[in-house]
């Protein structure tokens, strides 16, 4: 769920910051603007000894996304493409260079200009319209409810979870609600989702029927369908003055009915 490829470099770049499977390409300060990447040294053929760094992975990304070959590896030259690709980068500027300090991991810190910062992400979820569970946004994210898988699908659930994917996990109703655990019980495989490029995107995989609206169209509801990725909300895109943007996602139920089950995921820029 990358994204499209051939990626523009700032595109590609904030899809990975922050996130768990790329330790050391994070974020410095608040704002969301300037960032560190982990400029790890290739030594000639040794370079196997640093495969498995951020760096590599980045740059090999970075290689595939440009459709350049990765095979045989050459991250000395693939770390001197990306470089050369940032300073030209209208949108990115160097900050410092932080590879010739001592202690701590080598780096560069860079920092985004004329490029609309990352929205803070918000998803919290209502029961009967009462706030039961909130999470930052900040990396995929499978929002699913334990109870109604059995042990053993629990645990396949979290073997199978990549490393870079949040689990958001909904609680039981506090006091016993026959319609909200009938919605539940077909909540088994929840709801998939993930940010990029400025885009919240959303992939239905439970069995309930799942409605969703937009803040700024309030009077159009869609449905989700099972196994389809859909863009819900274009952060990036929002103009003029609009600094907050939702979407709801009723779980089992239009909105012409009573929302028992509502998904919200809230972007603030």
């Amino acid at each position: 769920m990358a994204g499209p490829s051939r990626q523009q470099l700032p595109d590609f770049l904030l899809g990975r910051i922050g996130r768990r499977a790329y330790p050391g390409l994070a974020w410095q300060g608040p704002g969301r603007t300037v960032f560190s990447v982990p400029w790890t040294r290739f030594d000639g053929e040794n370079f196997e000894l640093n495969r498995d760094t951020t760096l590599f992975k980045l740059l090999q990304e970075w290689e595939t996304n440009q459709g350049r070959p990765v095979n045989p590896p050459n991250p000395t030259k693939w770390k001197a493409r990306l470089r050369n690709a940032i300073a030209r980068s209208r949108e990115i500027e160097e900050v410092s260079d932080q590879t010739r300090e001592e202690g701590g991991q080598p780096c560069r810190v860079y920092r985004f200009i004329d490029h609309a910062p990352l929205p803070s992400i918000l998803v919290s979820v209502f029961y009967r319209g009462v706030e039961v569970t909130l999470h930052p946004l900040e990396t995929d994210c499978w929002v699913v409810y334990p109870p109604a898988l059995s042990p053993h699908e629990q645990q396949q659930v979290l073997q199978t979870l990549p490393p870079d994917v949040a689990l958001l996990k909904l609680p039981s109703p506090v006091v016993p609600d026959d319609p909200i655990n009938q919605v539940l019980s077909n909540f088994r495989q929840g709801i998939f989702l993930y940010v990029s490029a400025g885009c919240v995107y959303a992939v239905r995989r439970c069995a309930a029927r799942v409605y969703w609206r937009r803040s700024d169209s309030p009077d159009v509801e869609n449905v989700l369908q099972r196994d389809e990725t859909v863009q819900i909300l274009d952060c990036a895109g929002a103009g003029g003055d609009v600094q907050t943007l939702s979407v709801d996602l009723s779980v089992g139920q239009s909105f012409m009915c009573y929302g028992l089950v509502v998904v919200v995921v809230t972007a603030t820029r």
